[in-house]
């Protein structure tokens, strides 16, 4: 099973943008519950604890759905994610302040979130790389 990443099997965009669906809707929810559990999610912590564990257990489960060794689907669908949260971010709130040093941090910790995750769920799955 390990011999698929070397198999030149490609990424199925498919999963990314499933994987991009599944990291979103964690991410609502989880905001959702701290929101209503009082916490502050204006706050950079609670906003980045959110993030950090949406896009890492949403690449888990990504590693895990998919066929094959394919961490990479989840931390496409992480980046792809964190640019849709930016984008909606911006749209939603006219304060764009730090905008430029967001973005690319944002497309960082989403990607390595992602491709974290997406290693967890291949080891859960049994297709882990030798």
């Amino acid at each position: 099973m390990s011999d698929d990443v070397y198999s030149g099997k490609g990424i199925e965009w498919r999963w990314v943008f499933v994987g991009m669906l599944i990291v979103l809707g964690l991410q609502s929810l989880l905001a959702a519950a701290l929101g209503a559990a009082g916490f502050d999610l204006s706050q950079f912590l609670w906003s980045f604890i959110t993030i950090t564990v949406a896009f890492a257990v949403g690449g888990a489960l990504i590693g895990w759905m998919s066929p094959g060794y394919t961490p990479w689907e989840a931390g496409f669908a992480s980046l792809l994610a964190a640019a849709a949260t930016i984008l909606l971010t911006v749209r939603l709130f006219t304060e764009t302040q730090g905008l430029e040093v967001l973005i690319p941090l944002a497309g960082f910790w989403g990607l390595a979130c992602g491709l974290i995750g997406g290693k967890i769920g291949e080891r859960i799955q049994g297709t882990e790389a030798p």
